[in-house]
């Protein structure tokens, strides 16, 4: 029989925003899986706050060679290899870029949830495809809309004739798909959704008139949710390359929160993750909110993402085994950082105001212990400082809900 629930702690749950319960059940859920499996695998390695180690996201790939190797040899600030990976970027931007170049503007029509249809912005500028972006649209409304929204949710009525999903990179599979299942994030009942609706980055541009065109806040909405906190796990996975050189190898969004897996080497190289390191990972996310750095959409082909990522065996892996030949995918790119990624993003990194490393753990790529060992860092953020401060003076609290009652 359940606890009864002490009329504060009820009346504490009731007060707090969505996204901070949402966020403090995550870490309950996490914390308790830890003691669940506390003993379960010797191998499981080191373990940080509340943490224990688990199994990365399997990828139904059967390799189980360990292929980190002399990828990371020590702890290194600011690799040489950063700035390879980004002349790389850069020259397959300008590629991109003309391209674009060729694709035919034509007015484009947005009509918003209340019916109400917009075709120009304040300034009386046509709505065209390929150049105005959802921020745009925001704005003709509110500038405070534009800058409070995470993501927009977009029904095209129909793609403009010069669109083809499988040059934009959205025809093959998603690299990250199998982790993102991990948020078991239900449809609303009864809600049915076109195959034409898609969340899209604030700041890409349209490729279509939009019959229902939806702005998400972070306090509001689920989906907005999971962008901001993927969004922060790349600002995070930053943060650890330009501190240590890790080889970042899949970071995802999770029902409260994110994580991202890095190979930090063998033993030898004294790269697993410490509690003293949480400080610093902070430090660096927050110098990399400050400079408000643009998160930027650029679609690869596979041989070109091969290029970008040489030297990092486990993008190599993901690339070589889960990008067909001949297609294409998207990288994204905040200040150093590209990652491969389908997607979509903040605007830029000054939308996460409040950042926390929570917990490390030990686990394995493709979660098989025949395969390296990585290290997991653990994050939460929010885009108000206080929520932060709520979530950390909270946990203790409401963990009293899972413990010893059914609330």
């Amino acid at each position: 029989m359940a606890a009864e629930i002490p009329p504060d702690v009820a009346t504490l749950w009731q007060s707090l925003s969505p996204a901070v319960r949402a966020a403090l059940i995550e870490s309950e859920a996490n914390q308790q899986a830890s003691s669940t499996n506390e003993d379960k695998d010797a191998k499981s390695g080191l373990q940080g706050r509340r943490a224990k180690a688990s199994t990365g996201p399997r990828m139904d790939d059967s390799t189980t060679n360990l292929i980190g190797g002399e990828s990371f040899e020590k702890r290194t600030k600011n690799p040489g290899w950063i700035k390879v990976r980004s002349d790389v970027y850069d020259a397959v931007k300008e590629r991109r870029r003309q391209e674009l170049d060729a694709k035919v503007p034509v007015d484009i029509t947005v009509t918003l949830p209340d019916g109400k249809t917009l075709s120009e912005d304040k300034e009386g500028t046509k709505f065209q495809a390929w150049r105005t972006t959802p921020f745009d649209v925001a704005a003709t409304i509110s500038r405070g809309l534009a800058d409070n929204t995470s993501v927009a949710r977009v029904t095209y009525v129909a793609y403009v004739a010069d669109y083809d999903p499988e040059e934009d990179g959205m025809g093959g599979v998603d690299t990250l798909a199998d982790s993102m299942a991990e948020l078991s994030v239900d449809e609303k009942e009864g809600e049915e959704k076109s195959s034409l609706t898609v969340l899209w980055d604030m700041t890409r541009p349209l490729v279509g008139s939009v019959s229902k065109m939806e702005f998400l806040k972070f306090e509001d909405d689920v989906d907005a949710r999971t962008v901001f906190w993927h969004s922060s796990a790349h600002v995070m996975g930053e943060a650890l390359e330009r501190l240590y050189g890790a080889r970042l190898t899949i970071g995802p969004p999770l029902a409260g929160g994110f994580y991202y897996d890095s190979y930090m080497g063998d033993s030898a190289s004294d790269g697993a993750f410490k509690e003293e390191d949480y400080q610093p990972i902070e430090a660096e996310v927050q110098k990399i909110v400050k400079e408000k750095q643009k998160f930027e959409r650029l679609v690869v082909t596979k041989e070109e993402a091969l290029d970008m990522f040489a030297g990092n065996p486990f993008k190599e892996q993901i690339i070589s085994t889960k990008i067909p030949d001949g297609t294409r995918t998207t990288v994204y790119r905040c200040g150093d950082l590209v990652d491969l990624c389908r997607g979509p993003h903040v605007p830029t990194t000054g939308r996460i105001k409040a950042f926390a490393a929570t917990r490390h753990s030990a686990t394995n790529w493709l979660g098989d212990t025949e395969n390296d060992s990585l290290q997991r860092m653990y994050g939460i953020s929010f885009p108000d400082k206080k929520m932060l401060k709520a979530w950390q003076e909270n946990q203790e609290k409401v963990s009293w809900l899972f413990v010893r009652s059914d609330y």
